[in-house]
């Protein structure tokens, strides 16, 4: 994607050196979403557990190896009675101590290639949790940016009254004097007072929001407080761009997309692992016992023990399963279907949404030529209007429209810039950047 820098536009750049707080980049903003946010901290554990899934341990290929023991004692008797010539047999408090330990193991040689299956599929959902946390990145950086620019176009509003507001009480103090000398009348100078309450009012209306917004950006960067300046330039990067480079680019670099993509995999593996699921198995085993017994004089046995080395290979094939892997067939390839279309759909809608963003921008940047037109007309009227009005040939009505039209079209050009700029930004989402 060739991006070429065409217009940058400086306003007001100034403030940090006059006020002495620092200025907040955009940059350093994305900066502290990327490593201070919760909700991407929170999602990043989403990676941490698909990588448990993708573990050595969790492959298939370990042994089982299972150790089992055991001590045991009896206490018993034995009476005996025969029906012939036989002394009775009367073996009372007879003691047995005994004890066994043995160790098995199984091994799967061969199921069908679904452990190979199911492995892939892990990592297939690994890849697809990173593409979730990237997408999740994404959309807290661009909401910090939007935050960011509001806060910018607050604080160009706030320094435009700033200005008025000097004006205003210039405006004042000239028109009170010529009262005092009969040039001008009472209602002239309660009209520079109203003007004069009124920017102020506007003035701390926007103050308030540049606080509200920080406080915003704050909860997205975890900073504490609201004593930082913001850079109110505005570079466009995207006027030489091409739509169809871009819609590559979007089909290509989505963040939401390459999830889709991902999830059509995941699924698949659904289906093949359904086709394998009554595949036989093969399976290794083998094992070793040992078992004690030792008994009390009493007993017609003093000791036993024995003990055994065991291996084989044991197989199953489950030929009937009363249809449970026809079933599961059928609902993976209605899976499949539907993360295919949820896809295509997606791609849609995303290239409609490119296409509405990409003309409004192209609007904006032709008003942005105009805007500059209008300011420099109105730059002169105004200059015109006052020079009339210190005069006596305007009134102080005149004036002040003259001076709220030089601060709407000042204004209107800033907001159509950053309106423009807005779009790039989300043009710079829909390309995964």
């Amino acid at each position: 994607m060739i991006r070429v820098i065409i217009l940058v536009i400086g306003l007001f750049c100034g403030i940090a050196s006059m006020s002495g707080q620092s200025v907040l980049s955009i940059d350093q903003v994305l900066i502290e979403v990327e490593n201070n946010n919760y909700d991407l901290e929170a999602a990043r554990q989403s990676i941490l557990s698909a990588e448990v899934l993708t573990s050595k341990y969790n492959r298939g290929y370990q042994p089982t190896l299972t150790l089992n023991a055991g001590l045991g004692y009896s206490l018993s008797g034995v009476k005996t009675t025969f029906n012939f010539n036989f002394p009775d047999l009367n073996i009372q408090n007879i003691q047995a101590f005994n004890g066994n330990i043995g160790v098995s193991s199984d091994y799967l040689l061969y199921d069908g290639g679904q452990r190979n299956l199911r492995n892939d599929q892990n990592i297939d959902n690994l890849d697809f949790a990173r593409l979730q946390v990237d997408n999740i990145r994404q959309q807290l950086k661009f909401n910090a940016s939007q935050i960011y620019y509001g806060i910018a176009q607050a604080m160009y509003n706030k320094e435009l009254l700033e200005e008025s507001l000097s004006i205003s009480k210039e405006r004042y103090k000239r028109t009170a004097t010529y009262y005092e000398y009969g040039s001008r009348s009472r209602v002239d100078v309660l009209n520079a007072e109203v003007d004069i309450s009124r920017d102020s009012i506007n003035l701390m209306t926007f103050e308030n929001d540049i606080i509200n917004l920080k406080w915003q950006l704050n909860q997205l960067t975890l900073r504490e407080d609201t004593d930082y300046e913001i850079d109110t330039s505005i570079t466009l990067t995207y006027q030489l761009s091409n739509i169809i480079e871009l819609q590559n680019g979007l089909l290509e670099d989505n963040k939401e997309l390459m999830a889709l993509r991902k999830n059509v995999d995941v699924v698949n593996y659904d289906l093949a692992i359904a086709n394998n699921l009554n595949a036989p198995q093969i399976l290794a085993n083998g094992g070793y016992t040992l078992n004690y017994q030792k008994n009390d004089s009493k007993s017609q046995l003093d000791l036993s023990r024995n003990n055994g080395l065991n291996l084989g290979l044991s197989a199953n094939w489950n030929i009937l399963d009363g249809g449970q892997r026809k079933v599961q067939e059928q609902l993976a390839v209605v899976d499949q279907s539907s993360a295919f279309i949820d896809l295509k759909n997606r791609e849609n809608a995303l290239i409609v949404q490119l296409n509405r963003l990409w003309n409004a921008y192209q609007n904006n940047l032709l008003t942005i030529q105009l805007e500059k037109k209008n300011i420099r007309i109105n730059e002169v009227n105004f200059e015109l209007v006052k020079s009339l009005y210190e005069n006596g040939q305007q009134s102080s009505v005149e004036f002040r429209q003259a001076q709220l039209n030089l601060i709407n079209a000042q204004s209107q050009f800033y907001n159509v810039q950053l309106a423009a700029k807005l779009q790039e930004l989300e043009i710079d989402f829909l390309l995964g950047k």
